[in-house]
This record gives C-alpha cells, structure tokens and sequence, in this order.
C-alpha cells in the first residue's frame, strides 16, 4: 500500500508539472520492488521580464512572468508569488492565461538597483523557485539649473527662469528671505513651463530662491542650486542744490573761459549705477558737457560758457535748460531737466550793418584757393629735398585710404577684420582656397540680430588642428568647404562670447539645428546648416569708456577723411609741381579711390531700425517681432527689441508681414512704410509699431 502510495505521488508530479525540471532526487528500483522518492523544486523555463528595465522614482515599470513547460509552451492556470525588496507592489492573485503571463506593476520611492524574483506556488506547500530573475534600475529625478540673477532686481516683481530637464515634468519655485528656507515667502505650485514671476517682493529686500521638478509620476527632484537677488523698486533722487551767477557777461559780450558751477545731490537707496550731465539745446536734443566730480552724493558740474550753444551769430542764448539723468544698478533711472541759467540780454546800441561784400566767380575763388595752397606748402616744406617730399606724399596717401576704409567699414578697429575677409576671398576667387557653401548664421541671442565680422573657425576632431576659417558677412552668414569627418566650430566676435548660456537646445524659433560647439560629421561631403547664437558681454566700465571712445573716434573719421584728401592732394600736386616725376604723378593717382572712399564714407548712409512703442510713446523693450513670408504663411524670423525698442529685418526680396509675438500686446498701429531696397537687391524692414498691454479679466 505504501509503495503504490509513493508510485501515485510521483505519476501526479510528473503530469502536471512537465515544466518543472533538475529533480533534486531521482526514482530509484530495488531488488524488492520500486522505492520513489522526487523533490521538484527548480523551474529552468519559465521567464521574469521587467520593461522598461530603467526607469525614474515613481515610474512604471511592468513585470511580466511567463509559465512555461520544458518544451517552452505556456502553462495556464499557474499562480506565483512574487519577491522584489524595496520596490512597491501587489502580488499578483490572478493565474496565467493561456498565453503562460502573469502582469504584475512595480514601482520605486527611492533611486537603486532592484532584483525581482518569482517562486510557483500552485501546489501548496510545494514552493518552485523559477530560476530566472529580472533587474530594475532606478533613476533619481534630474534636478534642474536655476539661471544666473543679476545684483539687483528693478520693481516689486521678479522672474526666475531655469533649464527644462524634459517633456512632461512639472516644476515648484520658492522664494524666501532665508538661504537656509526655513521659512517660505511664496511657492509657485506645480507649473509646467521654465519660467516664474513672482509678485509683492518688497524693496531693499535680498531674496533667495530654488526649484525642483516632478514627474508624471509624482517622483521629485532635489531642490537645485540657490540663486538670490535684491529688490529694487525706488528712482534715485536728484536735488538741485545751487548754480553759481553769470558774473559780468550777457548774450553779446561774454568770456569763452567763465565757468559756471552747477551743484546738485544724487542718492539711491541701494547702488547708483551711472550719473550723467547734458546740456539741452534749441531743439530739445542733448549731448554731454562740462566737466564732474563727486564727493560722496554730491556732484559738482563745471560748464565754460564756450560749451554752451550759440546762436548763428556767436551770441548766447538769453535761456539754457540742463539735464541730470541717474540710473541705479536695478535699471531704475530718473531725470531732472528742471535745471535753469539765465543769461542777461545785452543793452548796449547796435552796431551799424555793414555793407555787404559783392561775390567773385567760383573759378577765382578756387584759383585764388590754390595759389594760397601752394604758396603755403612753399612756406611750410621748401627746404625738404625730393626724397623727403615722395615719402611725405606717399605716407599721406596711404593714410586717406586707410582712414577712408576704416569710416567706410565703421573704424579703424574693424580694418584687420575686413581685410581679412578679402584677403579669404580673394584666395577663393583665384582658385587658392575652395570654395565654401552657405553653412550657417550668428546672432544676438537676445536681439536675434545678425553678427557681422564674427570669426568662424573649423577644428578636426582626429588632429586638433584649424582646417577652415571664414569671417561673416554684413547678414551674419558664413560659408564652409570641408571634406568627409569629424569637426568642431569656435565664433569670436568682439563684445560676445561662445558658446550661447541663454538659448539651449536645438531650436530658437524660427531658427533651427542651434549650435552649442559640439561636435559634427560631414558625410558625402554634405556639410550641416548651423544657427549659431552668441551672447552679449556684460560691459565693465573700462569697456564701456573704449566704446564711447570708438564712437567718438566715428564722428572723427568722418572728420578726417575729408581734411587728409584734401591735404593729401594739396600736398601731392604741391610735390609733383616741384619735383615733375612718375612716381609723383602715380601718387596723385592714388587719390582717385580715395575720392571715391570719402565720397561713400561722407554721404553713406546708416540703416535705419524700426522702433517699438506704447500709446504714451515709451519704448518697449525685450518685444519679439516675427516676419511672415506671405508666399508659405510663415515666419521666417524673428527680433527682440533692444533696450531702446530697436529692431530691423534685412532679407530677400519678397512679400512680408510684420507680427507681434507677445502675447501680453496688441497692435495698436504699424508704421505704413514701404520696405526700403537695398544696393545688394535685399529689402530692409524697420517700421515703427505702437502696442497696447491686453488687459487680463480676473
């Protein structure tokens, strides 16, 4: 009875459970009959699977066990039990289907490696630990960058703006008076989007803030780095505090050399950033004069009554009106022009008009000019020798030229820039260096205008070394030749920097395939179109003064470029006349594309910019304006106004129309100007727009 007791067993085991393998003891057969005894407790074919196999805190993941028997078919109506240590889930109660699955979900609270184990537990007691196991691997949600704040924060709002870690992830912003966070002054709640403003900050107060992002999920970040600004939401004062007396002049009779002391206090609550002293002329416009210095908050302005305008005769005005502008570091700027001289009206009898002198002929006037001249340069350089006077004259004529290139191409600081580019394409046109297809584009990350005179740069991969450089046009275009491989581009630009901290990833609307100096492959030769964004240099002050300087020494070009040719000519003519040589004659040559230089630099005309405004006439800046290809319905690109509400477009030829992209605007009006056409068959777009806040109801 035992014996068949111990057969029926062991007939039972086998048939319903022909998956189960590796019998830990076999049936063995005695001289006195069959003596079984079987322990199954090892599945070698059934499977645990886990997708996805990474995953972040809080996902997903799916566990799917599959019953199968030794020739791999599934096995219904099986159940398990299932063992993962630190992962959240419910076991499963359910028995395979008819496909051999049982699903079971899973998720973790903590970043880690996990292990998931099975065990079939459909016979009871008898437990069958299925071999194969499965891994997950946890993820901590990416903790995002709160971007750089600024010292000071101008008004009683702030926005906060951080790096996107992904699609679907939410984020919470908190701002506080404490670095530590112990107490929180306001929360953004969960918000989609990488930008926050905050309101009711109030003034002299330095805040600290911090963000983390959430996954659909609900698994979080840690809180990211801590970024902390100043409010700022006062003007800074000025207080006139006295202006010293005109002395004994009047309007007619008065000392170029007297000055006058204008005596004024300027103070900011937190940090004064630039003050500065103008003068206002007839027409209302201003430029700077006199001479400052400051003692603490108090500022002293000397003003020469020679600085001062005059009318067409060189008499004083009887009324001058000055301006005091200050801005503090937050942006907050004021503005006194209530600032008054009166000068006293001359009383003494007019003088007796003089009779008026009968012109000579133009012809007389210029032979009469160029006697004068000669007999001048006679006076001046009749003792230098011929040797002396060709070096001379050669010196001079190379000075137009330069001075006439560098007005022509905005200073003398761009020359090398420009000559360069001719240089490169020269070497192109002469069949010396090959010949490079449109590749890309650099712009103002803020304004989106285009960079010209940026030096565009190609490093290989493999050998480090330069293979092509080229310099940018005046749209910001450059062109690239390379053969097949691996390269990397540098931009440098003055007043800029690269790569782009403000725009990341690979699109900036319209602009596509942005950037960043990561590496590129050119594979049959076809070479990738970049948009290249650089971002503006803050400017020191010490950048700021050479930047005044290379404006003023503008105006002087424009100065100069006249008076060298005229002089040059003079003094070329002058040479040639005493010294009657091939090499002089060749030097008055010279000055026929100096003419034509001065000519260009003296009538060339800058391209205007169109303005953005509100309904009082503020400027707008930081407004996105995007130009509509008629043709395809589309923007084709884009401008942020600067600080003075300035932008621009120049493109091809075509049909367009101009859109503002803000949302927070409506156009009230848009300037009914047609596109101005350029020498180079481009169009420029600049009208002036006036907008108007859309109201948001509550």
């Amino acid at each position: 009875m035992k014996l068949f007791k111990h057969i029926y067993l062991a007939f039972l085991f086998l048939l319903t459970s022909v998956n189960v393998l590796n019998a830990q003891t076999p049936y063995v057969v005695g001289s006195e009959g069959v003596d079984v005894d079987a322990s199954i407790t090892e599945d070698t074919n059934s499977t645990v699977q886990v997708s996805p196999s990474n995953v972040e805190i809080m996902e997903t993941a799916i566990v799917t066990v599959t019953i199968l028997d030794s020739n791999s078919d599934p096995v219904e109506g099986h159940y398990i039990q299932l063992e993962a240590p630190g992962l959240v889930f419910t076991q499963p109660s359910q028995a395979s289907n008819d496909k051999g699955k049982i699903v079971i979900q899973v998720y973790a609270v903590n970043p880690g490696t996990y292990s998931i184990q099975a065990w079939d537990i459909t016979y009871g007691d008898l437990v069958i630990d299925i071999l194969d196991t499965a891994s997950l691997y946890v993820t901590p949600v990416e903790t995002p960058t709160l971007l750089e704040e600024p010292e000071y924060t101008q008004g009683t709002t702030n926005s906060l703006f951080w790096n996107s870690i992904g699609f679907g992830y939410k984020y919470n912003i908190q701002v506080s008076e404490s670095s530590t966070f112990n107490s929180i002054k306001a929360s953004s709640g969960w918000v989609t989007g990488t930008m926050y403003e905050f309101s009711n900050l109030e003034n002299e107060i330095m805040y600290f803030y911090r963000v983390k992002a959430r996954n659909g999920y609900g698994g979080e970040s840690g809180w990211s780095n801590i970024r902390y600004s100043v409010q700022d939401s006062e003007d800074p004062v000025i207080t006139l505090v006295s202006i010293s007396d005109i002395g004994g002049n009047n309007n007619v009779e008065w000392s170029s050399t007297y000055e006058i002391e204008i005596i004024y206090k300027v103070e900011d609550n937190l940090s004064l950033e630039s003050t500065e002293f103008l003068c206002v002329k007839e027409d209302q416009s201003k430029y700077n004069c006199g001479s400052t210095t400051e003692n603490g908050v108090v500022y002293t302005t000397t003003i020469t009554l020679n600085e001062l305008e005059r009318d067409g005769i060189n008499d004083l005005f009887l009324l001058y009106t000055f301006c005091i502008d200050a801005a503090d570091s937050a942006g907050n700027d004021s503005q006194n022009c209530d600032i008054k001289l009166q000068i006293p009206e001359w009383e003494g009898e007019e003088e007796e008009e003089k009779p008026k002198e009968v012109p000579t002929s133009v012809g007389r006037i210029i032979r009469d000019f160029f006697n004068d001249a000669v007999t001048a340069m006679d006076n001046i350089f009749g003792n230098l020798n011929d040797y002396e006077l060709q070096n001379i004259g050669t010196t001079t004529a190379i000075a137009t030229m330069t001075v006439g290139i560098g007005s022509l191409v905005g200073g003398l600081f761009n020359v090398p820039i420009y000559l360069f580019q001719l240089f490169l394409n020269l070497l192109s046109l002469i069949g010396m260096r090959k010949k490079g297809q449109l590749s890309g584009y650099v712009y103002d990350s803020s304004t989106k205008e285009p960079i010209s005179h940026a030096v565009v740069r190609v490093y290989s991969v493999e050998g480090k070394r330069l293979v092509w450089t080229d310099v940018t046009d005046s749209r910001g275009f450059f062109k690239l030749g390379l053969d097949n491989g691996d390269f990397t581009i540098k931009v440098s630009a003055g007043g800029y920097k690269f790569p782009s901290k403000i725009i990341f990833g690979k699109s900036d609307y319209p602009l596509k395939n942005v950037y960043h100096g990561e590496e590129f492959s050119v594979i049959e030769r076809v070479i990738p179109e970049f948009s290249i964004p650089m971002d503006e240099i803050e400017m020191s002050r010490f950048s700021r003064i050479v930047a005044l300087i290379r404006n003023r020494l503008r105006i002087v070009y424009k100065i100069l470029s006249p008076m060298l040719f005229v002089f040059g000519l003079l003094f070329s003519i002058y040479a040639y006349s005493i010294n009657p040589t091939w090499f002089n004659f060749i030097i008055i040559l010279l000055y026929i594309p100096s003419f034509a230089l001065v000519v260009t630099t003296v009538f060339k005309k800058n391209l205007k910019y169109g303005v953005v405004k509100n309904e009082k006439g503020d400027v707008l800046g930081d407004v996105a304006v995007g130009l509509k290809d008629m043709e395809y319905k589309k923007i084709v690109s884009k401008r942020s106004t600067d600080g003075e509400g300035k932008y621009r477009f120049i493109v091809n030829n075509g049909k367009y129309v101009l859109e503002v992209l803000d949302t927070e605007y409506e156009v009230v009006k848009i300037e009914e100007e047609k596109p101005r056409k350029l020498s180079d068959g481009l169009i420029l777009i600049a009208k002036d727009i006036v907008l108007r806040p859309i109201k948001v109801e509550k």
